[in-house]
């Protein structure tokens, strides 16, 4: 049976990638607040534009891998109602993480840790006995981005919700993802990962983007080629959709574009939205889909 993608869209969505909030709040926030205001900031955000996506604390780690996918350095945590200890316990019992090689290797996929088991059957484990338990924490949905040019790194965002609370159950995988891209920028800033100037031009791109042309610009950045065809059946729509998705967006970005490729036709359009949305490789859906 043919794999389609199904986009998920809630309310909020326009107003996540508006551009009085990514060129205004987002910005001023990314750039002036410390990293536990950030953290705050990130979380009554995603509260406010989605009520669903309420998470109770939050961690973001810029990490290095080792060879068995497990975290072998940190190069900056920053987290939001959490306890200061919570890395050093993680890392102590990380080999007992059933999540941690799906968050690590699929990069930019909201992994929940219900995906592997019920929340009856995770209070079992030894993971939820040895971590979760003594931070209080139950629920979580884990995002880990690569960063540019280091394939052992990632910059991984973790949501949690308190023991005895659970993220509701209709919020998707589809609406993490899409309300998280906007923070892994920012973050990717704060963190040194890319300069002030790269950070205002790949949020700038986002500015009224839908999740429908976010995820379609996402997976075209990640293919070995560009093809309208084969984004159109891997997303369940026809060619001529597709390709008014991505007129309208290379129409919205054509001022930002320092060079347009002169060639005549879509193929032309095609390079340079790949290349204006490459940075989307870093935040890459490799998803298995029903």
């Amino acid at each position: 049976m043919k794999s389609v993608i199904r986009i998920r869209q809630s309310s909020g969505t326009r107003l996540a990638y508006s551009e009085q909030f990514l060129m205004g709040e987002l910005l001023e926030e990314a750039s002036h607040a410390s990293d536990p205001d950030f953290s705050a900031f990130q979380v009554d955000t995603l509260r406010g534009l989605n009520r669903t996506f309420d998470a109770d604390a939050m961690s973001v780690v810029h990490c290095t891998l080792d060879a068995n996918q497990m975290i072998a350095s940190i190069a900056r945590m920053a987290f939001h109602s959490m306890a200061e200890n919570e890395l050093d316990a993680y890392r102590r019992v990380q080999h007992l993480d059933v999540t941690r090689p799906a968050i690590f290797r699929n990069v930019g996929t909201a992994v929940f840790n219900t995906d592997f088991r019920p929340l009856d059957a995770w209070q079992k484990t030894d993971i939820f006995r040895d971590y979760y338990l003594p931070l209080g924490m139950l629920h979580t949905a884990s995002l880990a981005y690569a960063v540019q040019n280091l394939a052992r790194a990632r910059l991984q965002i973790t949501y949690f919700k308190k023991i005895g609370r659970q993220f509701d159950a209709s919020l998707h995988k589809d609406e993490v993802e899409f309300l998280s891209i906007p923070f892994f920028i920012a973050w990717s800033f704060r963190c040194g990962l890319i300069d002030h100037v790269t950070c205002k031009r790949w949020l700038r791109l986002l500015i009224g983007r839908t999740p429908t042309q976010l995820f379609l610009l996402r997976a075209m950045a990640s293919m070995p080629r560009y093809s309208i065809d084969v984004l159109a059946d891997r997303f369940g729509l026809g060619a001529r959709m597709v390709n008014h998705h991505f007129a309208e967006v290379y129409d919205s970005i054509l001022p930002e574009l320092e060079a347009p490729y002169e060639v005549p036709g879509n193929a032309s359009r095609m390079v340079d939205l790949a290349q204006a949305f490459g940075f989307l490789r870093l935040a890459g859906d490799y998803r298995a889909r029903p």
